[in-house]
């Protein structure tokens, strides 16, 4: 693996994270992939990959010319598809930018987020994760991506099979999509492990997020005492000094308080 430094808090220092304790995929699968940046640096830059076979899907065909030209020189696979919990025909909505097309209708709250309405639709192919892992005669273990501006339950719920046989899934998520998501995560065998990249509004609060999960087939990462005897020393020197702090604070504040009531 490629020696780089990684920032705290990104998927890409938690995939790390998980490939430093032996976590392998077979196949990396990328929905919602745009240009194909996620698995071309995974393979490419980082090294997380070694051997894998590399999946890019989008619904919107702005993307094709990027796509084909990864599968060309770095191999793998690409499909212009829509990823639902059905196999046919959907209508992908698009938005004032190609990143915020959307497989959601008009009237589903996801468009209240950039605040303006689709301006046109086109209708797609629709393929389920079962029929794409089927369709490619994909390998697991798989390692998941969704950024799907809405749409990640439905393509979850479309890949009954496959999940599981995965073992990380990355997946964008708002604040009112995420209890949804990881019910239905953790009722496949897939526990939160981490939460990753959040971003807030202009007002700070909560924008959205990616949540990472890990197949409980691999819990034992979560439990690994890695910080040994002189780190919980350290860990429990801390929380005093933590302890102490608060009660300093405590007091100033009620000193003030009772000053007030004093008057």
């Amino acid at each position: 693996m490629t020696e780089i430094q990684l920032a705290t808090g990104q998927f890409i220092t938690t995939l790390a994270i998980l490939i430093q304790n032996g976590v392998r995929y077979a196949t990396s699968i990328d929905l919602g992939s745009a240009d194909g940046n996620f698995n071309l640096a995974l393979m490419h830059n980082y090294g997380f990959l070694p051997g894998a076979t590399c999946v890019n899907v989008d619904a919107n065909a702005l993307y094709e010319p990027s796509l084909r030209e990864i599968q060309r020189v770095a191999g793998g696979h690409y499909l212009i598809a829509g990823i639902s919990d059905h196999d046919g025909e959907i209508e992908l909505q698009m938005g004032m930018h190609s990143y915020w097309a959307s497989l959601q209708p008009p009237d589903d709250p996801y468009w209240v987020i950039p605040g303006y309405p689709p301006t046109k639709s086109t209708k797609v192919r629709a393929v389920t994760l079962d029929t794409l892992v089927q369709e490619f005669a994909l390998k697991p273990p798989f390692l998941l991506k969704l950024d799907l501006q809405g749409g990640e339950l439905a393509a979850l719920r479309g890949g009954e099979k496959m999940l599981a046989q995965t073992d990380t899934v990355i997946c964008e998520s708002a604040p009112d999509q995420f209890p949804a998501v990881c019910e239905y995560l953790n009722s496949r065998n897939l526990g939160l492990f981490d939460l990753t990249q959040i971003s807030r509004k202009p007002d700070g609060s909560l924008m959205e997020f990616y949540p990472v999960f890990l197949n409980r087939r691999l819990d034992h990462i979560k439990y690994k005492d890695q910080m040994g005897p002189e780190g919980i020393r350290a860990l429990i020197a801390a929380m005093e000094q933590r302890r102490n702090a608060i009660l300093e604070q405590n007091a100033r504040m009620l000193s003030r308080l009772r000053t007030k009531a004093s008057q």
